[in-house]
């Protein structure tokens, strides 16, 4: 187990990027189906804006930390975690709490990631292209042949479809 703190970007209130503040504390401990993940890269999306703005929905009471989408290795895990193991490198969607130095995820939402990638291009995988996916095939649900217009591609959903 490590020693080091925790430190989390956290979102004080309603507000512009003045609500954002630093905090250092002590590191979160995993329950019994959770892991405690060392992120290496935190996605930085429109949603996260959003939910600063008061505009998007299901967010904690604040203080909480954004952070949508994360790459990490696995820093210790809860007792009834058997299908990842410490220094395993894995991504999740977390919603909230990526902006973070450690977070804790529930094991049942990560995704194993090759040691090989580079985390932060990984992590654009994460919501990114999941959200492309969803929207194309699940919404749209676009055949071959079929045409797609993608209005305002300059970000990350966008350049993904």
């Amino acid at each position: 187990m490590s020693s080091e703190k925790n430190a989390r970007v956290v979102i004080t209130g309603l507000g512009g990027p003045k609500v954002l503040k630093w905090v250092e504390e002590e590191l979160p401990q995993p329950g019994p189906a959770q892991v405690r993940v060392k992120v290496l890269a935190a996605g930085v999306a429109f949603a996260d804006v959003l939910m600063r703005r008061g505009f998007y929905p299901g967010v904690p009471p604040f203080p909480f930390a954004p952070g949508y989408d994360i790459v990490g290795d696995i820093d210790a895990a809860g007792r009834n975690v058997k299908e990842f193991r410490v220094g395993q490198r894995v991504a999740a969607l977390t919603m909230t709490g990526g902006y973070s130095r450690y977070t804790l995820v529930p094991a049942a939402h990560l995704v194993p990631v090759p040691d090989a990638l580079d985390p932060a291009e990984a992590v654009s995988l994460v919501l990114n292209y999941v959200t492309a996916h969803q929207m194309l095939h699940r919404v749209a649900q676009l055949r071959a042949g079929q045409k797609l217009l993608v209005h305002s591609a300059a970000g990350g959903v966008g350049t993904a479809a």
